[in-house]
């Protein structure tokens, strides 16, 4: 039987990560990116179907790059995220492979 250390630890480790990438801090830029594609995944948790979403992603001193953020969104924003939708997100400076998608949750 494991032990409650590790799964606290672990639990711990996962919500501050997490926590990290979606609190703006001098670490983490505020970006728009644009809906390319968008995908159901077929799964649907707490009235939110879950989409893979393919985005390009504007950096703030130029240029931009792709990036595909799998998150769930409410039924009635489905809208909001067909592609050519302007979308809110965070990035790591440097770690451009992990972004967070920004879902208004009313």
């Amino acid at each position: 039987m494991p032990t409650l250390l590790p799964l606290v630890f672990f639990c711990f480790l996962f919500a501050g990560t997490a926590a990290v990438l979606l609190v703006p801090t001098s670490t983490v830029v505020k970006s728009r990116g644009v809906v390319v594609g968008l995908r159901l995944t077929g799964e649907y948790r707490h009235d939110r179907h879950e989409v893979e979403i393919d985005v390009m992603v504007s950096r703030p001193e130029g240029g931009q790059f792709p990036a595909r953020e799998t998150t769930l969104i409410p039924e009635f924003l489905m809208g909001a995220f067909t592609p050519g939708s302007i979308i809110d997100m965070y990035y790591r400076p440097g770690d451009e492979s992990s972004v967070a998608v920004c879902v208004p949750d009313r």
